[in-house]
C-alpha cells in the first residue's frame, strides 16, 4: 500500500513538474529533442530554475535536487534520438557527455556538494553551443 502511495505521488509530481511545456507523459519513451530541450531549457525549465537556486546563499537544495534529477532523466534520452543535422558519431559523443553531466549534477545536488553543483553546472552551459552548431538546424 505504502509503495503505492509513494508512486501515485511520484507520478503525479512528474506530471506536476512536466505540465508547463510541451506534453511529454511518464509513458513516453521517446520525447524529441525539442521536447527534451524545452523541458531543460525552456521558461519554467529545469537550467533556469536550477541556475537560480544555486545563486541563492546558501543554495536551494530542494529544487536543486529535484531539477538535478530531472535533468539528468531527460539528457539521458537525447542519444535515443537522431540529431536535426549532422554525423551520427558526433551527436553520440556530445550526447553521452551531456548526459554525464547533467547525471553528475544530479549526483553533487544529492549530496548538496555546492563546489561541484557549480562546476558541474558550469559545464553544462558550456556545452549548449558546440552541440547546437553541429546539430540543430
Amino acid at each position: 500500500m505504502l509503495r503505492l502511495a509513494a508512486a501515485l505521488v511520484g507520478g503525479s509530481l512528474v506530471a506536476f513538474v512536466l505540465a508547463n511545456s510541451t506534453p511529454v507523459s511518464a509513458d513516453d519513451k521517446n520525447p524529441t529533442n525539442e521536447e527534451i530541450m524545452k523541458k531543460i531549457n525552456g521558461k519554467n525549465g529545469s537550467h533556469k530554475l536550477i541556475n537560480k537556486a544555486l545563486a541563492t546563499n546558501p543554495p536551494d537544495w530542494d529544487t536543486i535536487t529535484k531539477h538535478a534529477k530531472i535533468y539528468a532523466d531527460l539528457a539521458a534520452l537525447l542519444e535515443k534520438n537522431k540529431p536535426e543535422k549532422g554525423d551520427a558519431a558526433s551527436w553520440k559523443k556530445l550526447s553521452q557527455a551531456y548526459a554525464k553531466d547533467a547525471k553528475a549534477l544530479s549526483d553533487a545536488a544529492a549530496k548538496k556538494d555546492t563546489q561541484k553543483a557549480k562546476e558541474v553546472f558550469g559545464k553544462l552551459k558550456e556545452s549548449c553551443d558546440t552541440c547546437h552548431e553541429n546539430h540543430r538546424d
